[in-house]
């Protein structure tokens, strides 16, 4: 009844692991002992699913092997060439053992789902810098058995990378032009238009989002739209700059406050959707100490919304940041309230609130949140 592809067995949205359903295998039976699932479950039957344990399997030695050279390396000196050289030869024979045995499971099953991903993987690595016509051609964008893997998204990706980008017009083009090689299956389509429209809102540029939803999922249109991509258009309008954020209830050590308490005393209020673990939200926070130390006396706050699981993380965070904004926490990961209710699917994500949840900006990082800062104070 499924697709062939990739899927994710999910306990209570924060615990998950991936998985390969394939209708030519009739039985997938999985043993789980513990969690987090992805680290305690044994295959018992299913060769594609074995298949690709044995790749996470290799892909985890592999990276061990290149974290514990690049700590080395951090304690070398520039005139250490031969030891240098040493971690670049162990760097390379890691890399070509990963790749030598990704080929040999390939080879072993060549019609299986599994080495059908790998050769589509494979190409696009092959492509970059060639133009966008050559990424076309490694990826069918009208495969629906690649719509449920994560290479169909990296094709995406390396389309538009491959394009040169220099102005607005050439992504426009692009996304046209995307949308237009998925076309030749249905599911395909509706899937590019909704992928665009989540990548354009978590990543900008705002003008393509809005070229997206106008050209291929408008507001109020008679042109039949997926209800789920209808859905997300709708609940996307609803947080575009100009109108009324939610006003979500966050959790202060088991107190409910309102957004809009947070907000009210202050001229504009940056919320910060981060996780603590997350070391690119942590590379923000200079730039916003540094924009709340200039402005706080204007009316200018900060408030953190951590997608944490447990409180060990989130304390450990705000002790070794030094945090001077209030942080809070529901706890359950990605499946926060807070976060559903912003629709965040990446983290660190800004919204800027005017006293009245107004959203006055939405900047896609803390230099863009700091210029905008200077405009608004001007």
């Amino acid at each position: 009844m499924y697709q062939a592809g990739f899927y994710r067995l999910a306990l209570n949205d924060s615990d998950h692991v991936d998985l390969i359903l394939n209708p030519r295998e009739t039985r997938v039976d999985l043993e789980f002992d513990s969690i987090p699932l992805q680290d305690h479950m044994k295959v018992i039957a299913s060769d594609e699913n074995k298949r690709l344990w044995e790749y996470n399997y290799v892909n985890k030695e592999t990276q061990a092997v290149l974290t514990a050279t690049a700590a080395r390396r951090t304690k070398l000196l520039p005139t250490d060439t031969a030891s240098i050289a040493a971690l670049d030869s162990a760097d390379r024979r890691a890399m070509n053992l990963q790749t030598n045995y990704l080929d040999h499971l390939a080879s072993t099953a060549p019609d299986s789902y599994f080495a059908k991903v790998l050769r589509v993987d494979k190409a696009l690595a092959g492509v970059r810098g060639r133009g966008a016509r050559a990424v076309a051609n490694s990826c069918n964008f009208s495969d629906p058995a690649l719509l449920h893997s994560s290479v169909y998204d990296r094709g995406v990706m390396a389309y538009l990378q491959n394009l040169n980008i220099t102005n607005d017009h050439q992504i426009l083009a692009g996304t046209d032009s995307l949308v237009a090689l998925a076309s030749g299956n249905p599911d395909c389509k509706n899937y590019m238009v909704e992928h665009l429209v989540d990548l354009f809102a978590t990543y900008g540029p705002q003008s393509a989002l809005e070229h997206v939803i106008n050209e291929f999922a408008p507001p109020g249109s008679k042109v039949p739209v997926p209800p789920r991509l209808k859905a997300k258009v709708d609940a996307l309008m609803k947080l575009a700059v100009g109108h009324t954020a939610p006003d979500i209830s966050l959790n202060d050590h088991g107190t409910e406050v309102p957004l809009s308490s947070l907000v009210k005393p202050h001229r504009y209020t940056a919320i910060f959707f981060y996780s603590s673990t997350c070391e690119h939200c942590h590379a923000q926070m200079p730039a916003m100490k540094a924009d709340l130390a200039r402005f706080h006396d204007k009316g200018f706050d900060v408030v953190g919304i951590a997608l944490d699981v447990d409180s060990t993380d989130f304390l450990k965070s705000i002790s070794e940041n030094a945090i001077p904004w209030r942080c809070f926490s529901e706890f359950n990961g990605w499946g926060a309230k807070s976060a559903k209710a912003f629709m965040v699917s990446a983290t660190p994500t800004f919204f800027l609130l005017d006293d009245k949840l107004k959203i006055v900006a939405k900047p896609t990082d803390a230099d863009e949140l700091g210029k905008t800062l200077v405009d608004l104070y001007k």
